[in-house]
């Protein structure tokens, strides 16, 4: 899912994109999506990238959140990927997360 806001400020093309998966547990005989990475692009390429823990339901659902953040003070569900690109730079929240 891809979420373009074009020229934001100094950002040139800004853009954000949530990866997402589907996997089916025989468990709960249904099919779950889960959040694994967001990406946060501007000027045109790849700018950060962080993993994403948690963020999943039933295919049939939705996953909703009162705040789904970066930030440590916010109980940081979005986790940066690397230390070589420059998702250490950026602090992303998100109020009322809903996929």
């Amino acid at each position: 899912l891809s979420l373009k806001f074009g020229d934001v400020g100094n950002l040139k093309g800004l853009v954000i994109r949530l990866l997402l998966t589907t996997s089916y547990y025989q468990l709960s005989v249904q099919s779950w999506f889960s959040l694994q990475r967001l990406q946060l692009l501007y000027n045109h390429s790849l700018q950060a990238t962080f993993n994403a823990s948690g963020i999943r339901a039933p295919a049939a659902h939705s996953f909703r959140c009162q705040r789904v953040s970066s930030l440590q003070r916010h109980d940081a569900v979005l986790v940066p990927s690397s230390q070589h690109d420059l998702s250490h730079r950026w602090e992303v929240t998100f109020i009322d997360f809903q996929v």
